[in-house]
C-alpha cells in the first residue's frame, strides 16, 4: 500500500500545476497578445509614406505570407480593460483569421480584446505595434517592407523564453514553483523514511532496491492515474465555465510541463531517500534506526534554505499586506475627485519628443489657462540639485487650480487660495515655493533649486517667492507616483498621499512652464482633466488622437494596481503556508532521525537524573544558533546598506536607493518565524523523549 503522505504529495502537485498555469497564462494573456510570434514596433517614420500607404503593405505581407498581422491600439477610455486589435490575415481560414468573425479567445476575462479590420486605421499615425502570427520568414519580410517605406522598427519576441524569464524574474509565481518543489521533496523524503521498517521486512523477503523501487513506482503509477484523471476533470469544468476552454492547448502545455517537473522531483527524492534507508542494515532497520548522518546533512540542507526562504517570503508578505492596506486608505481620496482623467501620451513619439511637444504642449497651456486641467508633476528634491546636500524629500510643481482643488495649508493651518488675477497679467504673478518647516533650514537652496527646475538657464527672470507650509501635512498626488522616482521611497510603494512635500504653485497657463514640462508631467500621469468632455473633444477637433494614446479616470490605475497588490499577497500567503510546512516537516524528521539514533543514550540520560536541556544540548545548541542567525540576519543588512546611504549623503551625492526601515510588522514576523522554528524542535522532540522514556520504562 503507498504511504498516505505520498500520495498526498501527487495530489497536490498535480492540482498546484493546474492553478500555476492557469495563473500564469491569465497573466501572459492579461499583459500581452497570445499567439504572436514577434512584435514590430514602429518607433520613427521619415514622412514619406502615408498610413493608408503602410495599411496597404501590411495587407500585402499578410496575403503573400498566408499570416496574420495586426496592429495593437489600446482603447481610448479604457485602455486597462479593453484593447484593439487591427488585423490583416492573408488565411480567412487559419485561427488567427477566424478572429475576425468569431473574435479573439481570451484565456483572461479580466482584459477583453476586440479585433477589426486593419482597413478601419488607415487615418491613424502608422507608429506603433505590430504583431505577427506566422513564421520568421514573415516576420523578416514585414520589416523590410517597412524599411522600403523610410520606417524604423524594434523587433521584440514578447513570448520568448528570455523575455518572459526577464518579466517574471521578480514576479511571485516562480517562487510558488520553488516552494512547491521544495515542500514536494521534504514530504516525500520523510514519508519514505517513515517506512523503514516496512521496506525492512520486504528486504527480509528478498527484495533488492530496484524491486522495491520499482514496487513503489508501479503503485504511485496506478495512484497518479487515477489523480491525474479526477484534476482534469475538474480543471475542465472549472475552465468551460470560466472561459469556454479558450487557450487550452496552451493552458494543457504549461500544466503538462509544470506537472511533469514536480513529477520527477518527486520520484527522484523518492529514489534517493529510499537508497538512504538501504544502507542501513535491516536488522537495524526492523529496530526502526535510521540513516542518521546523510539523512540529517539532506535534512538541513533543505530547512536551512527553507528558513531564509520563509523569511525572504515573510518579509514579501509583511510589504505587500501593508501595500494593500495602503493602497485601501487611498481609495477614498480617488472617489473625491469624481470623474476626473489622465491622459496618457502616445510611445510612438519617444524618438521624435520635439514634434510630441510642438503638437500636445500648446494644447495643454490653453486648457490649463481656461482651468480645465489640474497640474500635479513630481520630482525628486535631491535629484533636483544633486550639488546641494539636500535631505530626500518630494517636490510637487502644480498650478493654481490644484489649489483650488486640494487643500494646501500654510503654518498657522489657513488655506492657500489662488492668486486673483487673469491669465494675461499671470506672467507678473511669481511662483508660489511652500516649504514645510523640515526643509525651512534649505529653503536658498530649494529656491535655487526650483529656479533652475523651471529654468535651468536662469535667462527667463522667472519671479520666484518662499513661502511656508504647515508640517506633516499630506497632498494628494492624483497618481501613486510609480512612474517617478523618489530617493526616500520605494519604486512599487503607493504614493499617492505625498508627506510634506515641496509645492511648488505656478500660476495657470503662464510661460513658466515649458511645453515640454506639460508633456513630461501628462507621461507621468500628472496632468489631469477635471471634465473627461474637455479632453475627449479636444481629441476630435484638434485631431489629437496620434498623440493621445488613452484617455482614464484618476482612479482606474489605482483599482487596478489593488486589485493586483490583493492577488499577490495571497499568492505570497500561499508561498509562506508552503514555506512554513517545509520548515515543520524537516524539523519533525531531524528529530525523528536524532531520537531514533540515540535512543538508548536519551533513556539512560533521564534515568541518571539529567535535564530535558542537558540531554539534548547539542541538537539545541545547533537549532538555537540557526534561530539567532535567523533573526539578526535581515536587520543587520538593513543597516549595513543604510550606512552606505549616509556614507554618499556626506560626499553631497544623491542616494542610489531609499533607505531601508525595518517596520515593526516585520520584526515581528521575524521573531515568530524564530520562535516556531525553535518551538517545533522542541515539541517534537519532547514528544519523542517521552515515547523513548515510556517505552524503555516498559521494557524494563
Amino acid at each position: 500500500m503507498l504511504q498516505r503522505g505520498i500520495r498526498f504529495v501527487h495530489v497536490v502537485t498535480l492540482a498546484f500545476s493546474a492553478l500555476l498555469a492557469f495563473l500564469f497564462v491569465r497573466g501572459i494573456d492579461e499583459s500581452r497578445v497570445l499567439g504572436s510570434v514577434a512584435l514590430v514596433d514602429v518607433v520613427d517614420s521619415d514622412g514619406t509614406a502615408s498610413s493608408a500607404r503602410v495599411v496597404d503593405v501590411v495587407k500585402s505581407v499578410a496575403a503573400e505570407s498566408r499570416v496574420g498581422v495586426a496592429r495593437e491600439v489600446p482603447d481610448l477610455k479604457n485602455p486597462e480593460g479593453l484593447r484593439h486589435l487591427y488585423l490583416a490575415t492573408g488565411d480567412r481560414g487559419s485561427a488567427t483569421g477566424a478572429w475576425l468573425d468569431e473574435g479573439y479567445p481570451s484565456f483572461s476575462r479580466n482584459v477583453e480584446t476586440r479585433v477589426h479590420p486593419i482597413s478601419e486605421i488607415e487615418h491613424l499615425d502608422p507608429r506603433g505595434a505590430y504583431h505577427v502570427f506566422g513564421p520568421p520568414e514573415a516576420v523578416d519580410a514585414l520589416i523590410g517592407e517597412f524599411a522600403e517605406l523610410g520606417l524604423r522598427v524594434n523587433v521584440a519576441y514578447p513570448l520568448s523564453y528570455a523575455t518572459l524569464a526577464t518579466d517574471y524574474s521578480g514576479d511571485p509565481l516562480p517562487w510558488s514553483l520553488g516552494v512547491m518543489a521544495l515542500a514536494a521533496v521534504t514530504l516525500t523524503g520523510a514519508s519514505v523514511l517513515l517506512r523503514a521498517k516496512t521496506y525492512a521486512v520486504l528486504r527480509l523477503q528478498g527484495m533488492s532496491y530496484p524491486d522495491v523501487l520499482m514496487r513503489d513506482l508501479r503503485q504511485t503509477a496506478g495512484f497518479w492515474l487515477v489523480s491525474f484523471g479526477g484534476v482534469v476533470v475538474v480543471t475542465l469544468s472549472a475552465l468551460g465555465l470560466y472561459n469556454g476552454w479558450a487557450r487550452l492547448g496552451l493552458f494543457a502545455s504549461v500544466a503538462l510541463g509544470i506537472a511533469a517537473l514536480l513529477t520527477l522531483l518527486v520520484i527522484g527524492s523518492h529514489a534517493a531517500v529510499l537508497a538512504l534507508v538501504f544502507r542501513v542494515g535491516i536488522l537495524s532497520s526492523l529496530k526502526g534506526e535510521l540513516p542518521s548522518r546523510a539523512a540529517t546533512i539532506s535534512l538541513y540542507v533543505v530547512r536551512v534554505p527553507a528558513l531564509l526562504l520563509a523569511l525572504s517570503i515573510a518579509l514579501s508578505v509583511a510589504v505587500a499586506g501593508q501595500d494593500v492596506l495602503k493602497r485601501q486608505e487611498n481609495r477614498d481620496v480617488y472617489r473625491s475627485v469624481g470623474d476626473a482623467v489622465s491622459i496618457r501620451l502616445s510611445g510612438a513619439f519617444a524618438t521624435r519628443p520635439d514634434e510630441l511637444d510642438r503638437k500636445v504642449g500648446p494644447w495643454l497651456r490653453a486648457a490649463d489657462a481656461r482651468g480645465e486641467i489640474v497640474v500635479a508633476g513630481r520630482g525628486d528634491l535631491q535629484m533636483t540639485a544633486p550639488d546641494a546636500n539636500l535631505p530626500a524629500g518630494e517636490i510637487l510643481i502644480v498650478n493654481e487650480t490644484y489649489a483650488r482643488e486640494q487643500p494646501v495649508l500654510d503654518q498657522e493651518g489657513r488655506r492657500y487660495v489662488p492668486e486673483a488675477g487673469d491669465t494675461k497679467n499671470s506672467q507678473r504673478r511669481p511662483v508660489r515655493v511652500i516649504i514645510p518647516a523640515p526643509y525651512t533650514s534649505h529653503t536658498e537652496a530649494i529656491v535655487q533649486a526650483v529656479s533652475r527646475k523651471l529654468d535651468p538657464g536662469l535667462s527667463r527672470n522667472i519671479p520666484v517667492k518662499p513661502l511656508g507650509a504647515k508640517n506633516g501635512q499630506q497632498l494628494f498626488g492624483y497618481n501613486t507616483g510609480a512612474l517617478v522616482y523618489s530617493s526616500a521611497h520605494p519604486a512599487n510603494e503607493d504614493r499617492s498621499l505625498m508627506r510634506d512635500p515641496i509645492v511648488v504653485v505656478v500660476p495657470n497657463g503662464s510661460d513658466f512652464l515649458t511645453d515640454d514640462a506639460y508633456t513630461t508631467f501628462a507621461t507621468q500621469e500628472g496632468v489631469v482633466f477635471l471634465d473627461p468632455d474637455d479632453v475627449l473633444n479636444a481629441i476630435a477637433s484638434e485631431g489629437l488622437r496620434d498623440y493621445v494614446s488613452s484617455v482614464s479616470p484618476v482612479g482606474q490605475r489605482i483599482a487596478t494596481e489593488l486589485s493586483d497588490a490583493v492577488g499577490d499577497f495571497r499568492l505570497q500567503m500561499f508561498n509562506l503556508a508552503l514555506a512554513v510546512a517545509v520548515l515543520l516537516v524537516a524539523g519533525v524528521g531531524i528529530c525523528i532521525i536524532y531520537t531514533r539514533k540515540n535512543a538508548q543514550l536519551i533513556f539512560v540520560r533521564h534515568i541518571s537524573g539529567w535535564t530535558f536541556a542537558a540531554s539534548h544540548r547539542f541538537i539545541l545548541a545547533v537549532e538555537a544558533a540557526i534561530a539567532i542567525v535567523f533573526a539578526v540576519r535581515i536587520p543587520i543588512e538593513v543597516w549595513q546598506q543604510n550606512r552606505e546611504i549616509a556614507e554618499f549623503t556626506a560626499a553631497g551625492l544623491p542616494a542610489p536607493f531609499p533607505p531601508l526601515r525595518v517596520e515593526l510588522a516585520e520584526l515581528a514576523l521575524i521573531a515568530g518565524l524564530a520562535v516556531v522554528e525553535l518551538a517545533v524542535i522542541l515539541l517534537a522532540l519532547s514528544a519523542f523523549h517521552r515515547r523513548i522514556v515510556k517505552e524503555g520504562a516498559s521494557e524494563a
